[in-house]
């Protein structure tokens, strides 16, 4: 069975294809726009029931002559069940099952760590959130700031006054576009654009939220704003911001509102990848099987509405005149009939559910065998030694390049923050110690899922949880 891009994301995508001839900081790469294909269909199953009902006729399609009401009523009864979301909460445990250690000095051990974003958010906890990113959409971005200078201090009055680099995350969905250059033999990246949000007061308690665009090249910085924003972030009259409108092909018009420099000699933007097909281009790794997680919601939907319908049977009545008298149907009245009328429900057979019972089944047999099965090296089918072997070797692979992946991308963090503070960067180690047959909480929840689904049975449950260290095995149990 294929699996194609939804008709409404496949449309939008199109119509954002066609403005790629647009001069404009706000236009997209045809590369972003290529990419956002998988992570439309990315972002759907990591936000759930909520986010597909909300995007219903893209994911669950209207039928043909179906009522409206009755096509909401079926999408309001569909559940997702988030079996790719788990895998991928399952792979980042796994890869950082230990804190990640730093090695060097004191600052960015004790006081960086604790604090990476200026937000309060300590390097593990930062680190995760960066690999479920990049699992899910390819790869993830930091983009490594620093606080522009207010006069000559030294590193103890920068540290005093808490005057710190810091790093932002930057949703892939935020990244506008990019350039490379060429001319050199690794590509190095000479302009960047990243979408980004700016928050302003509105009366005592409200705030207006405005769009803008920042475009970073070596060295400088500028951020752009659109007429319209500015006018009505600002008087009309205002003269703030100096310069002229600029316009692209459409009409719209934009403007320069901030402009600067920085230190570093290069974009301090460090990406993370898990699926890098080349440099700032990647394919979301799980992407076959958030499809299959898709299918599957689509046939649990199916056939939750079929049973929905089954459960009411519909009467029907052989030569019943309904103009001779009112018709009553309910448990405290019997019914009259004329000679050779007849009266039955009809329902349809049990056995109509059973190829879509067949199809979901199968469905989450397939997922578990690319899923969970593959990450706790458990197979629920039979299979060869060999082919055993062979699995072990490529899911360890798989989880020593994410985590050297990480590892390197976070070294380059701290290198840029380094640079920007004059002192020596600390050494970054992530364990390679996976210890797959050791089970953990994500791995568990998602096992006792397969469990509730009839995938696996109790025997093989428990069996799985005791090689994990979930359960005491019987020797253990005797023991004590």
């Amino acid at each position: 069975m294929t699996y194609s891009i939804p008709g409404e994301i496949r449309t939008k995508i199109q119509t954002s294809n066609s403005l790629s001839g647009i001069d404009s900081p706000f236009t997209k790469n045809r590369a972003i726009l290529d990419m956002m294909k998988g992570w439309e269909i990315m972002k759907a199953v990591t936000e759930g029931t909520e986010y597909l009902r909300e995007n219903s006729e893209a994911f669950l399609p209207l039928e043909p002559r179906e009522d409206y009401t009755a096509y909401m009523a079926r999408v309001n009864r569909a559940v997702f069940s988030p079996f790719t979301q788990r895998l991928i909460r399952a792979a980042t445990g796994l890869v950082l099952r230990k804190p990640i250690t730093l090695i060097g000095d004191p600052y960015w051990t004790d006081t960086f760590k604790m604090d990476v974003d200026g937000c309060g958010s300590d390097l593990d906890e930062y680190a995760r959130r960066l690999l479920m990113c990049s699992l899910t959409y390819g790869q993830s971005h930091i983009l490594v700031d620093y606080p522009a200078p207010s006069g000559a201090l030294s590193l103890a009055e920068e540290r005093e006054q808490n005057r710190r680099p810091y790093w932002i995350e930057v949703d892939p969905n935020n990244l506008f576009g990019y350039r490379l250059d060429r001319e050199s033999n690794y590509g190095n990246l000479i302009q960047v654009r990243i979408g980004e949000k700016a928050v302003l007061p509105d009366g005592d308690f409200g705030e207006k939220v405005f769009e803008q665009v920042r475009v970073i090249e070596p060295g400088n910085y500028r951020v752009f704003r659109k007429e319209d924003q500015i006018d009505a972030m600002y008087d009309v009259d205002d003269n703030s911001y100096a310069g002229e409108f600029s316009t692209d092909t459409t009409g719209e018009e934009y403007k320069l509102v901030e402009s600067g420099s920085f230190s570093l000699g290069e974009i301090p933007l460090v990406t993370i990848y898990s699926g890098k097909t080349e440099n700032l281009v990647s394919k979301p790794p799980l992407l076959d099987i958030a499809y299959l997680n898709l299918a599957h919601f689509q046939r649990q939907a199916d056939l939750i509405h079929s049973l929905h319908v089954a459960s009411q049977p519909m009467l029907v009545m052989e030569g019943y005149d309904d103009q001779t008298k009112d018709l009553a149907i309910s448990v405290n009245y019997a019914m009259a009939t004329q000679p050779g009328n007849k009266i039955y429900y009809v329902e349809p057979a049990s056995s109509a559910f059973d190829a879509q019972s067949a199809e979901i089944k199968e469905l989450q047999m397939q997922m578990a065998t690319l899923g969970i099965s593959t990450l706790s090296q458990q197979k629920f089918v039979a299979e060869s030694a060999d082919a055993r072997r062979l699995d072990r070797v490529d899911t360890n692979s798989m989880l020593a390049m994410v985590s050297m992946e990480l590892e390197q991308k976070l070294q380059k963090c701290f290198n840029l923050s380094a640079e920007y503070v004059g002192i020596e960067p600390p050494e970054v180690k992530i364990s390679r110690d996976f210890d797959i047959e050791r089970l953990i909480g994500q791995d568990i929840t998602a096992l006792t899922s397969l469990f509730d689904q009839q995938v696996i049975d109790r025997e093989e449950f428990r069996d799985i949880l005791v090689q994990g260290e979930v359960l005491p095995s019987a020797n253990q149990t005797e023991s004590s």
